[in-house]
């Protein structure tokens, strides 16, 4: 097989992965339309005056044994919850999603209960070594967790850190 032929193989798994996530998301999307949400706290009986709010809402899909639910989480925090954040912590979540083969390991697992390590570094085009330090990394900043031996799998929180990312992405 020529280099053309496996790069022309290559670029179909990569539209055909995509196609498949852009059916999950709006998959997703037509379902958080659906399906009923939990009024949102009024953010203005939260704070005091002249403080400031941010405010997300994420829906996305949870894969289970025999279904697939739909997660929908919207979440509101103060500019005084956000000044008590560490700056380790936003940095450790930041580092964890800073390069590409990262995130490509994140989107990798989304939609998914779980993926094996020698899957996820096929998918990533990781050595061993790089892989198991990206990973570790994913899990230090709780993105993924282990599931069994080898075996990964987004956290809630790594759901909605992904998909907040990727939704600022598409923003011009």
């Amino acid at each position: 097989m020529d280099t053309k032929t496996k790069d022309t193989g290559k670029t179909k798994d990569a539209i055909k992965q995509l196609q498949a996530e852009m059916r999950a998301l709006q998959a997703a999307l037509t379902a958080s339309r659906e399906a009923p949400t939990a009024a949102a706290p009024e953010p203005a009986a939260r704070r005091e005056k002249g403080d400031g709010v941010v405010a997300y809402s994420v829906s996305y899909r949870t894969p289970g044994e025999g279904e697939t639910k739909v997660k929908n989480v919207s979440e509101s925090v103060t500019s005084a919850q956000i000044a008590r954040v560490s700056d380790e912590r936003v940095a450790t979540i930041g580092d964890a999603v800073s390069s590409a083969p990262k995130v490509s390991l994140l989107r990798a697992l989304l939609g998914k209960e779980g993926e094996s390590a020698a899957v996820l570094g096929e998918i990533a085009s990781l050595s061993t070594g790089s892989l198991y330090h990206h990973l570790r990394d994913l899990m230090h900043a709780g993105l993924i967790n282990q599931t069994a031996r080898n075996r990964y799998a987004l956290t809630d929180h790594g759901n909605r850190v992904l998909l907040v990312l990727l939704a600022l992405a598409v923003a011009p």
